[in-house]
């Protein structure tokens, strides 16, 4: 079994993991009741007000498949807050090649979106759209779907926008290597080998 064959579609933008979450409620509930001064700057966002992240206790509930993934590639897990009506601009992570998230909310009123032609540090005010061929101005939708991990390919160009009357919350896990010992190709080739959502 390879990449090709589960879920295809956009698989070098993201990766649609075949198995519900069991907790995604719970979390959503540790986001929601969570004190004001437990929020954090979220990874390189330091003093960005709209977004901010709230570290998991070891007292939170989680899929039990964690395990195994985390053995392979230890993370620290999280849940990133956008708040109502703001939005997480067009960039490609610095450091990160990977991520792992999953939507808690506004699946239809917020979204994360990827643009393959953008280049790092270039803005999207800044793309001369005259210059770029047909195929070349697609923007590729992620989709999120109730209680659905993706593992997220940080190293495209991606955004998200947050049209909700309330904050958007998505559980993310953070993999303690980085972008020169984890790429999203070498985790995505390495999940669909091992599985590690099977019980």
């Amino acid at each position: 079994m390879n990449a090709k064959t589960i879920n295809s579609n956009n698989n070098e933008y993201y990766f649609e993991i075949p198995k519900e979450s069991k907790v995604s409620d719970k979390m959503y509930l540790q986001a929601i009741n969570a004190h004001k001064d437990l929020w954090h700057d979220f990874y390189n966002l330091a003093g960005l007000p709209t977004v901010k992240v709230l570290v998991a206790g070891n007292d939170w509930e989680m899929d039990s498949w964690w395990g195994r993934l985390y053995n392979a590639h230890p993370f620290t897990a999280g849940i990133a807050k956008l708040e109502a009506h703001s939005y997480y601009d067009w960039h490609i992570d610095t450091d990160r090649g990977v991520r792992l998230n999953m939507l808690l909310n506004n699946w239809d009123t917020s979204h994360s979106m990827f643009n393959p032609f953008m280049k790092r540090g270039e803005s999207a005010y800044n793309v001369q759209l005259a210059s770029l061929k047909d195929g070349e101005r697609k923007i590729v939708e992620l989709k999120y779907k109730p209680q659905r991990y993706y593992l997220f390919n940080t190293q495209i160009a991606h955004t998200i926008y947050n049209f909700a009357d309330t904050a958007r919350y998505s559980l993310t896990l953070d993999f303690d290597e980085d972008l020169s010992k984890l790429t999203y190709e070498q985790l995505l080739e390495e999940l669909i080998r091992e599985q590690w959502w099977n019980e």
